[in-house]
């Protein structure tokens, strides 16, 4: 049996359409990250396995070893003697004379707090033991490599903008609770500044001493260990020390994971509405705290009180480089002299025309039909829109039409208007107008239009994968191929413009293969790989697929979820075993069904996103400097690669938001669109930093080129750079 909306129900819904001031609309238009990450977090609990126990290793082995077999098993005098003649060798006297009063007093509280103390020192040293293994290395390479830099600077932003309580509960899912995640999430928490500081130290090295080691014949690595990290020094241990203090204000959410330590302590006593032990924990805390952040400080901070070291650390989490002493104010002059930007030149006005004429007849073509008869794209969300009892014949669907293009002409039309607004706001005002208003941003749009319409014309519609017997051919709109049209002009004119346009970059550009560029492309088309393999639609309906083999099977289990109802009626003493049975029957019935972008049940929309990332990394090579060539050689392989990339964002996001607008509310799109939506931002991440090098050409010191007058004198400003 058919499982359909009738005309007359289709109508009384379009008739009853929320409107968009309305809250409820929120509802219809419900974007479905939480089931992206719920299907991403079964996956990978089901199939890395393996790789989680890797992960967890490390933290089991260190947990097991150095904290519960031996510093709470050992005498207490042991720790207090160890930490005294740590902090006398690292310190002071004075500092060692403090660190064994305040352990001692620890201990004096009670044997458990004393153990629960020693447990606290011993989580606080694995995780910053770890950190420290992880954050030094990688900081020295963000500090040597700039590519790396760029791409791990956005990662520790959201490791410190984002609240543990956000990625607490997958740590909980994966490890389960206790000491193994509650140290990876204060990892993930007090990592960062180490991170930075590193990057920040290795980077605040005197350039001249650097050219001066590697000119007397130091090999890298003896100007890395030998100039670069001993000159380092102090930002590294004050990042060290702010991984410390941000560590152990992880104890408390520690202690919410089922973590031991005096974390427990406080929370007992919180639940328990103890004050006695809320106030022995709390001393023990703050004694622990001060001793950690005393032995850890550099040489000549002690002025400063630990409450004020902590507040500063809160304060400066995402700007820990502000920790780092002053240095001497340095006098700098600075020039500026009377200067244009290049006028648009004869040459480029002709493919300026181009890309004009390419973005005009895009943006027209999303009002001309797209499909009829059915929708192609909603078809596969909506059967309404498969129009299987004909009840669309005769109808044709423009390129905006929720049953036409949908979100794919959407993004269209946005990309033909910004081509259109580029051309003309670069012919009115060359190198003045906003930034991407110009050749390079030009190329990215016009090929992303030419990538999506060829997406929408080349899928597959429910009548090509064969899941809906007797669904209407949807067929092929006049405004798709417009759109081909205005896309395939508009590339080759912005392509033309961008070989002839007068830009330079602020500054040279590094010589040499960009490595680190070709493993970012690299990590992005594996991004790519996952995404395409991944489920794009996760469909929960009961008629899920309109063949006969499948309603036969639904129409059979129906029969078996009645016999089984009608068998624990007549029968009640084994009515739980039916039960039982009729729990796992209704289970599969409302199993979703997940499809891939490149399976032949799908529109295969993975398989054009995959085909684009692939040129992506093709036009990467060159842009990356593997062929050699010039600035302007790897500027523009760059813009073509960036073009690619957001047309793979592009493709995914409309075939996301397609769904959210029309897509019945058991269908959903799969976390596979999202990690495809992720990989082209990647992708197009990967070519910012040649991008945002390059502006107009500007024109200097000539009369007949500027309007500037012609004796305009330099000016020179003096400033002070901290």
């Amino acid at each position: 049996m058919r499982v359909l909306a009738d005309t007359s129900t289709i109508l009384a819904q379009a008739q009853e359409r929320v409107p968009i001031w309305d809250n409820a609309i929120l509802d219809e238009w419900k974007i479905p990250f939480g089931d992206w990450m719920l299907q991403a977090t079964r996956w990978i609990a089901v199939n890395l396995e393996s790789v989680l126990d890797i992960i967890a290793w490390p933290f089991e082995v260190m947990v097991r070893n150095l904290v519960r077999d031996f510093l709470i098993e050992i005498s207490w005098l042991w720790i207090v003697l160890a930490m005294a003649l740590v902090a006398w060798l690292t310190r002071n006297l004075k500092v060692a004379a403090f660190v064994a009063a305040a352990l001692m007093l620890c201990g004096l509280l009670a044997q458990e707090q004393w153990k629960e103390t020693a447990a606290t020192i011993g989580l606080i040293g694995v995780a910053v033991i770890l950190c420290v293994a992880i954050g030094i290395p990688v900081g020295i390479a963000c500090g040597r490599v700039d590519s790396i830099w760029q791409v791990t600077r956005p990662i520790l932003d959201a490791m410190q903008v984002v609240h543990s309580f956000v990625y607490m509960l997958p740590f909980i899912w994966f490890f389960g609770l206790g000491e193994v995640s509650s140290t990876m999430v204060t990892m993930v928490y007090a990592l960062p500044p180490l991170i930075r500081l590193t990057n920040l130290g290795i980077r605040q090295v005197p350039s001249d001493v650097v050219e001066a080691s590697r000119a007397y014949g130091a090999s890298e690595a003896r100007v890395l260990f030998d100039v670069q990290i001993p000159l380092a020094r102090p930002a590294i241990m004050t990042g060290i020390n702010q991984t410390l203090l941000l560590a152990i204000s992880m104890l408390g959410i520690a202690a919410l994971m089922g973590s031991f330590g005096l974390g427990r302590v406080l929370l007992r006593a919180i639940n328990n509405q103890d004050v006695g032990e809320g106030a022995a924990g709390g001393l023990a805390f703050f004694l622990v705290a001060v001793v950690l952040d005393r032995m850890s400080q550099r040489q000549g901070t002690e002025s400063t009180n630990f409450f004020k070291r902590i507040q500063m650390a809160w304060k400066h989490r995402r700007d820990p480089e502000v920790l780092i002493p002053d240095t001497e104010p340095t006098a700098i002059v600075e020039y500026q002299e009377a200067e244009e930007y290049a006028p648009v030149s004869n040459r480029e006005r002709l493919p300026m025309l181009l890309a004009l004429i390419g973005g005009l007849v895009a943006v027209a073509s999303t009002f001309l039909p797209w499909t009829s008869n059915a929708g192609k794209m909603s078809a596969f969300g909506r059967w309404a829109d498969a129009s299987l009892e004909a009840e669309l014949a005769g109808q044709a669907f423009s390129g905006l039409a929720a049953s036409g293009g949908s979100w794919f002409g959407i993004t269209v039309l946005a990309l033909g208007l910004f081509v259109v607004l580029a051309v003309l706001a670069f012919s009115a005002r060359p190198g003045r107008a906003p930034r991407w208003l110009a050749a390079d941003g030009t190329v990215i749009a016009a090929i992303s239009i030419l990538v999506v319409s060829s997406a929408h014309w080349l899928a597959q519609s429910v009548t090509d994968a064969g899941i809906a017997v007797g669904a209407a051919d949807p067929g092929q709109g006049v405004g798709v191929y417009l759109a081909l049209a205005g896309g395939l002009i508009g590339s080759v004119g912005a392509i033309l413009w961008i070989r002839v346009a007068e830009h330079a970059p602020l500054h040279p550009l590094p010589l040499g293969i960009n490595w680190g560029r070709i493993i970012g492309l690299g990590i992005a088309i594996l991004v790519l790989l996952v995404g395409v393999l991944s489920g794009w639609s996760a469909d929960s309906r009961p008629d899920r697929a309109l063949t006969p083999e499948a309603m036969a099977e639904a129409e059979a289990r129906a029969i078996e979820i009645e016999e089984l109802k009608r068998s624990a009626d007549e029968d009640p003493e084994n009515q739980a075993v039916y039960a039982a049975d009729l729990l796992v029957l209704e289970a599969q019935a409302r199993q979703a069904s997940f499809t891939n972008g490149l399976v032949g049940s799908g529109p295969r929309l993975g398989l054009w996103a995959l085909i684009a990332g692939v040129l992506a990394m093709l036009t990467g090579l060159p842009a990356a400097g593997v062929f050699g060539g010039n600035e302007q050689w790897r500027w523009r392989w760059s813009t073509v690669t960036a073009g690619l990339g957001s047309a793979v964002t592009c493709i995914a996001f409309a075939w996301i938001f397609t769904h959210v607008r029309s897509g019945d509310n058991q269908f959903l799109t799969g976390f596979g669109a999202f990690v495809t939506l992720v990989s082209g931002l990647l992708i197009l991440a990967s070519t910012m930093a040649v991008l945002k090098e390059f502006r107009r050409s500007k024109v200097y010191g000539d009369p007949s080129d500027s309007k500037a007058e012609p004796d305009t004198a330099a000016a020179a400003t003096v400033g002070a750079r901290m």
